[in-house]
């Protein structure tokens, strides 16, 4: 019974580690990273799920989740935008889209 026990218990806290794998693809014509900072173009985006966010997609369609909420005039889906974010890869988040980031500076654009 114990060595049942110990199997189960080890299965468990084996099946709840995660790993993370940095998107790579976060480089595109409209997309430049520096270190943990990420300056393009994209969208933003509303989704209708967990309660409802605004995240942004840039142009390769690499999703962030924004910490940090945006203006009142962003907040509008299908609005383009230049941005500068900070990566935060270690920060969890109860929505589970897009990697986490810091608003650095975002500004509406015309398309």
């Amino acid at each position: 019974m114990r060595l049942i026990v110990l199997i189960l218990l080890t299965t468990l806290g084996a099946s709840c580690q995660t790993s993370h794998v940095p998107d790579t693809n976060t480089e595109t014509i409209d997309t430049e990273k520096m270190g943990n900072q990420i300056r393009g173009t994209g969208k933003i985006v509303w989704n209708n799920f967990e309660g409802g966010f605004f995240g942004i997609v840039d142009q390769a369609g690499t999703r962030y989740y924004p910490l940090n909420p945006l203006n009142e005039e962003l907040r509008i889906d299908g609005t383009a935008v230049r941005y500068v974010l900070s990566l935060k890869p270690d920060v969890m988040t109860t929505v589970m889209w897009g990697m986490p980031v810091s608003v650095i500076s975002i500004e509406k654009i015309n398309r």
